[in-house]
């Protein structure tokens, strides 16, 4: 999660998100294997992961046989979540995504992972622009965020082309139920964020339900199958592997 300092509604509901979240379908059976699906083999690489919340994710990451895993996450409780569940396996520090990744050198990275974050961020260009920059030639970006079909739903303003706060509530993860900020925009803004940064987009995804887990998704498949909840993109550098066709996009 990344988020502001001042914002402490992650911090107030941060042991119940944790929990919450290693069990949730939406992470769990939709986000986390789609991610993980796009990932390259890791073995051996040093790996970002931008985001990590209590370290789920990271811990296969790791379990992957990365040689590095650096985790990050805005929350402390989270990150000391992550710390305990990771037991050393992994390097896991508090950091805001919205300022500089000073401590990792540039082309110190092969692969960035960054699950459900960026929407927490108004401006995703510096932090996509620091991925870039840590990123090793011939490396990887993968990220999810918020299927922008999905968001306008609850756009306050009924502009699907502004990018703007969105407040949710979170019922599953209460009493009490908490509110949640983050921040809506269209798929033309996040694909022109990406090359304002000076990355390349070399895959669009759209994870649906998966028809071999239908009685895992329960009373949610018909949604999660019907319409798009999430979208990954997997990045690289302009004139790196897979540049020079079109991206692809699937679902």
């Amino acid at each position: 999660m990344a988020h502001d300092r001042d914002d402490r509604s992650y911090e107030d509901f941060a042991v119940q998100y944790d929990e919450g979240s290693a069990d949730n379908i939406y992470n769990t059976l939709l986000d986390r294997p789609a991610v993980q699906s796009k990932c390259p083999p890791l073995a051996g690489r040093r790996v970002l992961e931008a985001g990590c919340a209590g370290g789920g994710l990271t811990r296969w990451l790791a379990d992957q046989g990365a040689a590095r895993v650096v985790a990050l996450d805005a929350s402390p409780t989270l990150v000391a979540r992550a710390r305990e569940r990771l037991g050393g396996r992994a390097e896991v520090r508090v950091h805001d995504l919205r300022r500089p990744l000073d401590f990792l050198g540039g082309a110190s990275i092969d692969v960035v992972v960054s699950s459900l974050t960026l929407h927490y961020l108004e401006d995703w260009v510096p932090a996509l622009a620091e991925f870039r920059r840590v990123l090793a030639p011939g490396g990887t970006v993968v990220l999810s965020t918020h299927h922008p079909l999905n968001d306008f739903e609850m756009s306050p303003s009924g502009d699907y082309f502004r990018v703007e706060e969105v407040r949710d509530e979170w019922p599953s993860f209460g009493p009490p139920t908490p509110v949640v900020r983050f921040f809506r925009r269209p798929l033309g803004r996040i694909v022109a964020d990406v090359h304002a940064a000076g990355l390349s987009l070399r895959e669009l995804y759209e994870p649906r339900a998966d028809e071999a887990r239908r009685d895992e998704f329960g009373g949610k498949f018909d949604k999660l199958s019907r319409r798009p909840w999430f979208l990954v993109l997997v990045l690289g550098h302009p004139g790196g592997p897979g540049e020079g066709r079109p991206p692809q996009t699937t679902g």
